[in-house]
């Protein structure tokens, strides 16, 4: 069986889960995923994501160390940092990784989100 997370882990996978649970950080993400290296200009227009908006969620991820800097005269150039996600990867891999159950019984659902999803 493996090893539960320590209390700072989880409490590090769930700040990372927050930071990554808005739709405009997640196409920053992206966009230097594919694109590598870019500066905040490329950026902007890549994402069609204008500023202020843009300095602030580079600024959040920048908090959350998913992302690194790198100044060359005017422009500030971001990319994705090596470590950003080395504890959250960790824990969806053991979540990705755990055995499929034994039965297929589907489990009934209980509480107001079933008794609202069968309204539906």
């Amino acid at each position: 069986m493996a090893e539960t997370l320590s209390d700072a882990e989880l409490a590090t996978v769930a700040e990372l889960m927050r930071t990554l649970g808005h739709e405009t950080r997640l196409r920053l993400l992206d966009t230097l995923r594919v694109k590598g290296e870019t500066s905040v200009g490329e950026l902007e227009t890549l994402t069609g994501i204008g500023q202020p908006g843009l300095s602030q969620q580079l600024a959040i991820l920048r908090k959350a160390a998913l992302v690194t800097t790198r100044r060359a005269a005017k422009l500030v150039y971001y990319s994705i940092a090596p470590e950003a996600a080395g504890t959250a990867n960790t824990f969806l891999a053991r979540l990705s990784a755990m055995p499929e159950r034994g039965d297929r019984t589907p489990r009934r659902a209980r509480g107001a989100a079933a008794t609202f999803a069968k309204i539906l």
